[in-house]
């Protein structure tokens, strides 16, 4: 795993801990973005999309 996917995956941790544990938070529709993001690369990626 190269640093930059190291700070990548950090990054993206900390803000999903963060949108869980802060109130008032849309969890459901910021875990389904996240998703949505890396099935979309992934897709582009293969050519699939």
């Amino acid at each position: 795993m190269s640093s930059f996917e190291k700070i990548a995956m950090g990054i993206i941790g900390i803000a999903m801990v963060t949108t869980l544990i802060l109130p008032r938070r849309q969890t459901p529709q910021v875990i389904d973005a996240a998703t949505r993001f890396f099935r979309g690369s992934l897709a582009t990626a293969m050519g699939t999309d």
